[in-house]
């Protein structure tokens, strides 16, 4: 056989398999050492996308739990607060029956209505003050989106606006009097809630319409405007509509009044004198203002339903003033439908915020669920699997140590060659 001394090919050999074994020996320290399977872009390069796609879900879903706490906690300190209004709304409504009882003199009247003023003055001042982190609660403008979830969109909104507010005069509990010194304002009545496919015939009386507001697809109520370039106006107005004797054209000045007066694109199809809600639209009409009595808040409603085509239930009316003690039986029952009123408003948001903390906490549990398991996901990717590893070790130190051995076998093998040379 061959012998050469220049040249040891076992020695390479032997050295070749030492670099090959040394990296992955390397990888297998690292990977025990930091526990993950994935350190950098070369051990796994699809891996490293897939998992770090699943570090932004999971750090997503858990900054979307601690948001949607933050949404249980808002809507928590709202209702207590309007519990609390109902609470000293159901005392008043207990003071008006009070008020009724044959043996109350005038003087017991009036300390019924400093209470009655106290707890106004209370119910004004909890509307006021009541604020979560610095934001107002009970202002009227309350609308907040929380983001409870990893990607945009995926909101939970929590919302009390009201264009009246949350005090006693936006309640209209200041109008509730029983000592008979002050009068009283009947409740207003908001037009009838009008629906996609209710049409609206609009006669050619001319006149102008004065006060008339509408609310379309359930936002606020505002007041109409005259629309630009009305061939029976000037410059738009608002709260101001004129119609000719033209019915086709008053039809035209009604509907586009309503985009204008209120900044939605009111849907219609209009054909003649008269106009079609489509497209899922809504309308509702109401009429601002307070009437002196009865008699002109009856004769406002009708002059409005003579241009306008409307029906009584359509337009509404507006309140009215009553003076004591004209009626002492109907001063109570409107002072009554007053506090009812305000309690079932104040119901019916304090239910919205129940049915939403509800929600908030169906959302904490699914995410918590959706969280736990992408982590585990993401732990099969990135995370080193200690017995597989461990065994892998074991493995690669073995061979380097009997690379080494080898390697100090093959460079002795030239020794060989000096027996010959004796």
């Amino acid at each position: 056989m061959s012998f050469f001394v220049n040249t040891n090919i076992s020695s390479l050999n032997a050295q070749r398999s030492l670099v090959i074994n040394a990296p992955a020996l390397n990888v297998s320290f690292q990977r025990l050492a930091s526990g993950y399977r994935i350190n950098s872009a070369a051990d796994d390069a699809a891996g490293l996308q897939i998992s770090n796609r699943l570090t932004s879900q999971i750090n997503g879903i858990g900054q979307g739990i601690r948001n949607a706490s933050d949404g249980i906690s808002l809507s928590q300190v709202a209702e207590g607060a309007l519990d609390e209004m109902t609470t000293s709304i159901q005392r008043m409504r207990t003071l008006v029956i009070q008020s009724r009882s044959g043996i109350n003199s005038q003087l017991d009247r009036t300390a019924l209505q400093n209470e009655i003023r106290q707890i106004n003055k209370e119910i004004t001042r909890i509307a006021e003050t009541t604020s979560f982190a610095g934001i107002p609660l009970l202002d009227g403008r309350l609308n907040r989106d929380f983001l409870v979830g990893a990607n945009a969109g995926e909101n939970i909104n929590v919302n009390l606006e009201r264009d009246e507010g949350w005090t006693a005069d936006g309640l209209r509990l200041s109008e509730v009097v029983v000592d008979g010194t002050d009068g009283i304002n009947s409740p207003a009545i908001t037009g009838q809630f009008n629906p996609t496919g209710t049409t609206f015939s609009v006669p050619a009386i001319p006149g102008t319409v004065f006060g008339l507001q509408a609310s379309v697809n359930g936002g606020p109520f505002a007041l109409l405007q005259e629309p630009v370039g009305s061939p029976y106006a000037g410059a738009p107005t608002p709260g101001q509509v004129t119609f000719g004797n033209n019915a086709n054209i008053n039809a035209l000045i009604l509907g586009q009044a309503i985009r204008e007066g209120t900044g939605v694109n009111l849907q219609a199809s209009v054909a003649g004198n008269t106009f079609t809600l489509i497209n899922n639209s809504t309308v509702q009409f109401r009429l601002s203002g307070t009437a002196p009595d009865e008699a002109t808040a009856l004769a406002n409603q009708a002059f409005v339903m003579s241009l306008t085509g409307l029906s009584a239930n359509q337009v509404g009316i507006q309140p009215f003033q009553i003076a004591p003690p004209e009626d002492e039986d109907l001063i109570t029952r409107l002072n009554l439908e007053i506090i009812d009123e305000a309690i079932n408003t104040i119901d019916s948001a304090r239910a919205k915020l129940g049915a939403t903390q509800n929600r908030f906490q169906a959302t904490i549990r699914n995410l918590s669920n959706v969280e736990e398991n992408v982590s585990a996901a993401r732990s099969r990717i990135r995370d080193t699997d200690y017995a597989k590893e461990t065994a892998e070790l074991t493995r690669t130190q073995i061979l380097q140590q009997a690379s080494t051995t080898v390697l100090a076998q093959a460079n002795q093998r030239p020794q060989a060659a000096l027996s010959l040379l004796q």
